[in-house]
């Protein structure tokens, strides 16, 4: 695919993403001003018409879909999403006061997984065929058979409930008292260990795998053989040759997985209860909070997408035969 056609694709699909962010929300049952009520004149709270017909028009949710729709695609463009029904704030405030939080776990997760999957996988073929491989590949294919809701359940239930290791839930302790800045760095990573040790954990086995069978097709090549009668060492031809030859085709797989940890925080975050993107997105869609939820999905979206052109754009950089093939595709 030419690089024209690629970009091209790219917007399409932002297009089609844009256009279901506007639809998607508003055929959820209900709406926010029946989630405000909760269940109508018997709910938890009673609205008369008069204060529901203020509180449509105040977030322009009386307005025709046409008109709803005008304004949605000016917020794409200047970032003014309006204000979030449930928080009573703009709707990128309450976005960026969350997002830390999310990019602190994702980072620390992506950053672990990477290197737990790719050693171990790296590891597990140089003793190919052997029983430590065996083991590695059994106990990997049973990790990643977990959900990852199961996942946190478990480490919730034993190392917060049980063993009181860590925190039940949040970012970090309401008014914590401390001197100085250590303190407060702590607890804030120590709350955030069992949502990215969860994240993590679910992560390592797909780059184990890949990483693993990727590393016996290259230790098979010719130059592998090669390298081992020049007299190379076992460490030598290992790092020099089998790891970059096999980590180059998993740097696709290592963004997806990004975008893949981003979506999984969202189980995650509601399962310890961690103030995230995640939260907040579960948030708003139980509350049908039609600003909040453009802004949520717009975000990811543009994050998956830009992970996405990200490597489509490296690994030709790095794989000539790739580099080739597309300047192949732009000549036709």
């Amino acid at each position: 695919m030419s690089k024209n056609k690629k970009y091209w694709s790219y917007l399409l699909v932002l297009l089609f993403v844009l256009l279901l962010n506007f639809w998607l929300p508003r055929f959820l049952p209900g709406g926010p001003v029946e989630y405000i009520a909760g269940g109508g004149e018997e709910g938890a709270v009673f609205l008369t018409e008069a204060q529901k017909a203020a509180m449509l028009e105040y977030y322009n949710l009386n307005d025709s879909l046409g008109e709803q729709f005008v304004k949605y695609v000016k917020g794409i463009f200047t970032l003014d999403f309006g204000m979030s029904i449930s928080h009573k704030a703009p709707v990128v405030d309450v976005i960026m006061e969350r997002l830390p939080w999310t990019l602190l776990i994702v980072g620390l997760a992506t950053l672990f997984s990477i290197a737990i999957g790719l050693m171990i996988g790296l590891y597990s073929a140089w003793r190919h065929p052997g029983k430590i491989d065996r083991s590695l590949f059994l106990s990997m294919l049973s990790l990643s058979s977990i959900p990852e809701f199961l996942l946190g359940m478990i480490l919730l239930i034993t190392c917060a409930v049980k063993l009181q290791w860590f925190p039940l839930n949040g970012a970090k302790t309401a008014f914590l008292r401390a001197d100085g800045w250590l303190a407060p760095v702590l607890d804030i990573v120590q709350h955030a260990v069992l949502p990215a040790l969860t994240l993590t954990i679910g992560s390592v086995a797909s780059l184990y795998l890949l990483m693993r069978n990727e590393s016996i097709r290259v230790k098979k090549e010719s130059f592998i053989e090669f390298a081992s009668a020049k007299g190379l060492g076992p460490r030598a031809i290992v790092v020099k040759h089998i790891a970059r030859n096999a980590a180059l085709p998993l740097i696709t797989l290592i963004m997806i997985r990004m975008s893949g940890l981003l979506a999984g925080s969202i189980l995650v975050e509601t399962v310890f209860a961690y103030p995230g993107i995640g939260k907040l997105l579960q948030e708003a869609i139980l509350g049908r909070d039609y600003p909040l939820l453009h802004g949520l999905f717009l975000m990811m979206t543009l994050f998956v997408l830009l992970l996405n052109l990200i490597a489509d754009l490296i690994y030709p950089r790095l794989d000539p035969r790739i580099r080739n093939a597309v300047n192949r595709g732009e000549a036709a």
